[in-house]
């Protein structure tokens, strides 16, 4: 095994072109390999998972696109490169070609939800933990890429909540507004390990992996008052591998309902899936039938549909909520024979969370200077826009609006706070004068350049 040892190269984090580079074109390779045979499984990927190239990009991409947070072994990323990155992935290596890995507990957190008393439950493995599992992922993500549906949107490469939102305004104006939207109840807590490995053995048939898969998948839990609870289902809401899992596992239900044979094509029923948040949009009322056909499958997949979220509705005559944004009904103010269109623009609810983070922001935040402010404003600004802005979908200036008088009060009181004289003409028209004079960002001006942008 020691033959096969690729030196761990730290200036690839650097500059990671060639890393990065090496990995995509092996995941092209396979995904190639699996879209032309439906049949083919993998069964030799764990001589690449130890490659040095592998656990650099592996690295590389947890430390930039993920939480950094501890896990039980309060590793940092500041302390593991004060260590040595080198140190620290050729110990990884060398457990992992001599099949010494072992994964650790995984620390939970529970963060919580705006209805009192409920909270979602976040699983943070070690930094480790989390290398090893992106590296895994680069691996294997190709071979259900090729199999996933196109109704699919969440936690896959080059597709998104904006894809999901656009597919549903079709769907409206294809006639399909009849909705059935779901929730599932904890999800991600409630996979089934046995059903969900027998679904991943339709493509890998690598035992090593599988093995690396069930560490993660049964890894005892730390509760935040220091016990240690096993994992007998689910897959941890903050671990690496886990949006890949999920997806894999309702993969299953996409199929059943796209099948061209199958009840829901009868009835003419589509699907949008984000992850485990997903719409079926009918031309016809949903029969009972069909709800309970829903409800059986969820049963034999160990899934529970939660009932007071999950509703029927028609899009021309209620509101629909969907991944923050609201599809509403509105009848045009233009021509003798006006139609109804569909207005799409971000939720009360969306709205509501930017400006508790705007408060939080200038909440006690006397002491700071006016560039600093402005570069936190901007970021959250840049952030929430980039989110909500699509072109030719979304209808977004009448909350821009809104948003511009609110951060122009909360500018005021904050500048009133300081008590500064120096501050007395910047309070006159705080925005105007931050956008003109600190380079606040000009959110009209950007949401028309992105639009502009997008829709050439």
């Amino acid at each position: 095994m020691k033959d096969r040892m690729t030196s761990i190269d730290v200036n690839l984090l650097t500059s990671p072109s060639q890393s990065d580079a090496a990995i995509r074109v092996f995941q092209r390779k396979l995904y190639i390999r699996a879209k032309q045979d439906k049949g083919f499984k993998a069964y030799s990927l764990y001589g690449k998972l130890c490659e040095g190239n592998t656990l650099i990009e592996a690295f590389r991409r947890v430390r930039s696109n993920y939480s950094k947070g501890v896990g039980v072994d309060n590793q940092s990323f500041d302390a593991i490169e004060k260590q040595g990155i080198s140190v620290f992935l050729g110990e990884i290596q060398q457990d992992l070609q001599g099949h010494t890995y072992r994964s650790q507990a995984v620390k939970q957190k529970l963060i919580p939800k705006e209805k009192e008393g409920d909270f979602r439950v976040l699983g943070i493995p070690t930094i480790r933990d989390r290398v090893v599992q992106m590296a895994v992922k680069m691996l294997i993500e190709p071979l259900w890429e090729a199999d996933f549906e196109h109704t699919s949107f969440g936690f896959r490469p080059k597709r998104g909540a904006k894809d999901a939102i656009k597919q549903v305004k079709q769907n409206i104006y294809d006639r399909h507004q009849f909705v059935y939207d779901a929730d599932l109840s904890k999800y991600f807590d409630t996979i089934p390990h046995t059903k969900l490995f027998i679904l991943l053995k339709k493509r890998l048939v690598d035992h090593s992996i599988l093995s690396l898969i069930h560490q993660w998948l049964t890894a005892p839990v730390r509760l935040p008052n220091g016990k240690l609870v096993a994992s007998t289902k689910g897959s941890p809401q903050g671990g690496v591998i886990s949006p890949l899992l999920s997806n894999i596992y309702l993969h299953a239900f996409d199929q059943i309902v796209n099948n061209p044979k199958g009840k829901f094509a009868k009835a003419n029923i589509r699907i949008v899936r984000y992850a485990d948040d997903f719409l079926l949009m009918g031309k016809w009322y949903f029969s009972k039938e069909i709800l309970d056909y829903i409800t059986s499958i969820m049963d034999n997949m160990g899934l529970t549909l939660n009932k007071e979220k999950t509703k029927l509705l028609h899009s021309s005559k209620s509101s629909l909520f969907f991944l923050g944004f609201e599809f509403r009904s509105i009848k045009s103010k233009f021509g003798w024979n006006a139609k109804n269109y569909t207005n799409v623009r971000p939720s009360m609810k969306s709205r509501s969370k930017l400006f508790s983070k705007l408060r939080e922001l200038f909440a006690n935040r006397k002491h700071w200077t006016i560039e600093w402010i402005v570069w936190k404003v901007n970021q959250l600004l840049r952030g929430w826009l980039n989110y909500f802005s699509i072109s030719k979908v979304t209808h977004i200036w009448e909350t821009i609006k809104i948003i511009k008088k609110h951060l122009d009060y909360k500018l005021f009181k904050w500048m009133k706070c300081k008590g500064r004289k120096a501050h007395r003409k910047l309070r006159q028209r705080p925005y105007e004068n931050l956008v003109k004079f600190y380079n606040l960002f000009d959110i009209e001006k950007y949401a028309r350049l992105k639009t502009l942008a997008k829709a050439q």
